[in-house]
């Protein structure tokens, strides 16, 4: 998503939202805090991520009672609900996404930025996996090359697009 508003609009955006469901963010954030920049900076629209927030919200209510869902790690029902098991969130970046990454430049040449094909996300550990979708242009010592598997920190990311956000020219 292209930011087209800055973190404390956003942020209001979120609040409107978490509002309109009866989820007073100050409420809930001073007892278990969710993080938001997270949110943002992936490009999370302010909706989902207040519904990020809810289901984050709801799933550490539902462990501070004893009560959490035992099934999986990540539902955010309580234990005996029926039906499958509701994940907080959707990893930031899902497979098939596409992650512009910096890549440190080595021996005193600048920074390249390139672009990897998301296969999966750990949210947890603030990775991600995929594959380097066009050749580099700095010499890497052949330790990278178009269609390198990579694991790549979410402090190196710059940018992330959905495929359909791409277009032929």
């Amino acid at each position: 998503m292209k930011k087209s508003m800055d973190y404390e609009q956003w942020l209001a955006g979120v609040r409107t939202a978490l509002d309109s469901v009866n989820m007073p963010m100050d409420d809930w954030q001073s007892q278990w805090p969710f993080d938001f920049r997270v949110a943002y900076d992936a490009g999370t629209q302010p909706d989902d991520a207040a519904m990020q927030a809810n289901r984050h919200w709801w799933r550490e209510q539902n462990k501070s009672l004893k009560q959490d869902c035992r099934q999986t790690d990540d539902c955010w029902l309580p234990r005996g609900h029926r039906g499958d098991c509701q994940p907080v969130s959707k990893p930031l970046y899902q497979s098939g996404d596409y992650i512009k990454v910096e890549f440190p430049g080595e021996a005193g040449m600048p920074s390249e930025w390139m672009w990897v094909r998301v296969l999966r996300c750990d949210d947890t550990k603030k990775l991600v996996f995929g594959t380097l979708d066009n050749e580099p242009l700095n010499d890497y010592d052949g330790k990278i090359e178009l269609g390198s598997e990579l694991a790549v920190a979410y402090s190196q990311i710059r940018e992330h697009k959905k495929p359909t956000e791409f277009t032929k020219q």
